[in-house]
């Protein structure tokens, strides 16, 4: 997009990234007496992050079985997050995905988006448990590149549970060491398992931004390298060029001289405070700007021009329950040029979320998003969110620089 003295932004720069992290599905909840949700086990981490990890299957009972073979082939690292998940489920309700995806993590299971379903009884039938995971299975399309885990478990008072993850596992990663030492050289390679215009890498370490690796991709191999340069958490993400816009394929933890929790923090991001009694709108407005200024930098003046173009798009995935930069409107930039606007820097955050807060939290974690969240380019945004018939939210960020 064109000012009067610079270029148009190239779309293969513009900086978009998406997140979903969904209220995870649960059939027939029959909680026993003395539940809670404070009982959460501990993280299983694995010594490494690889994709894929054969099941052994002398490991699965009959419906675990029955249940992998409905949903897709068995991943180890899943089945071993579908155990947890059955280990916190028998005492308290189903954890949001943002847990999940902690214990996906700390299984060595690097694909994002995970789905989760589960139904829990006192008296669980084979057939009905497997008639409701076919039923969930149904509400999506079959997906050549859907990997599963399942579970099986028995809590007090006899109730029963069958847990089952999914995820599309757009990309497979060589194994990466969940411990590290400070300063050794590591590479992460991956191949895409799907069509991609280009791939990269991104880290985000104990603190500071998320900084972008010198990445190679020949259009299905990617391998960037990296050394640690401080002690403690390292998140590593793999980003995609995908047709439906740029997305992460692969994220993984490592651990530089400390010792991986055995609990899911919960530390809230930046802003969390501030969003009580506020839309959902200006909530997300006054996060990112409480998040911008955390570090060090000015809020970002919100635009009622680029609120429309966010509001339409959040519509859209809402009520297509789709999450992508394109849902047939176009690009930010297409939707941008469409309201008659033009920008010199552009970047766009999409996330679903059961609310708010937790989408701001998910993003703040994520490398990708809260590199939009912190370029120092931006001083202009847009902000939107739309709930579905469920209550969800649909959350866009529409970031601008030089906007005209």
């Amino acid at each position: 997009m064109k000012s009067s003295v610079r270029h148009p932004v190239p779309r293969s720069r513009v900086p978009c990234a998406a997140l979903v992290l969904a209220v995870a599905s649960s059939a027939s909840d029959v909680m026993a007496e003395g539940d809670s949700a404070d009982g959460a086990p501990p993280l299983p981490w694995a010594t490494v992050s690889s994709s894929p990890v054969p099941v052994d299957d002398a490991s699965l009972d009959d419906l675990e079985r029955q249940a992998l073979h409905r949903c897709g082939p068995g991943d180890a690292g899943l089945v071993a997050t579908a155990r947890w998940i059955v280990a916190q489920k028998l005492r308290a309700p189903m954890p949001e995905l943002d847990a999940i995806a902690s214990a996906q993590r700390a299984s060595g299971e690097p694909h994002p988006w995970s789905r989760a379903w589960a139904e829990t009884a006192r008296v669980l039938s084979p057939t009905g448990a497997l008639r409701g995971l076919d039923e969930w299975l149904g509400q999506r399309s079959r997906n050549a590149l859907r990997r599963c885990g399942a579970a099986t478990g028995a809590g007090p008072g006899g109730t029963r549970t069958l847990v089952v993850v999914a995820v599309d596992a757009l990309a497979d990663l060589t194994p990466l060491p969940t411990r590290v030492r400070v300063g050794q050289w590591l590479t992460v390679n991956g191949r895409l398992r799907t069509h991609a215009g280009g791939a990269k890498v991104i880290v985000l370490g104990p603190s500071g931004a998320p900084q972008p690796l010198p990445t190679s991709f020949d259009g299905a191999v990617l391998r960037a390298s990296f050394a640690p340069d401080r002690a403690g958490e390292f998140a590593i993400q793999v980003m995609a060029d995908l047709p439906t816009g740029p997305r992460p394929v692969l994220e993984v933890s490592l651990f530089a001289d400390v010792d991986p929790p055995r609990r899911r923090s919960d530390a809230a991001a930046p802003g969390e405070d501030r969003a009580a009694s506020l839309s959902d709108d200006a909530a997300i407005a006054e996060m990112v700007g409480a998040a911008r200024s955390s570090a060090a930098l000015p809020s970002v003046v919100r635009d009622i021009r680029l609120d429309a173009v966010a509001r339409d798009h959040a519509r859209r995935m809402a009520e297509g329950q789709e999450l992508a930069h394109d849902v047939g409107d176009g690009d930010p930039i297409d939707r941008m040029r469409g309201a008659g606007l033009e920008a010199h820097d552009a970047g766009e955050n999409v996330a679903h979320a059961r609310n708010v807060v937790l989408a701001h939290r998910a993003m703040w974690a994520s490398p990708s998003h809260r590199a939009n969240t912190l370029r120092r380019e931006f001083d202009r945004a847009g902000f939107a969110v739309a709930r579905d018939e469920h209550g969800d939210a649909w959350v866009v960020e529409l970031f601008a620089g030089g906007l005209r």
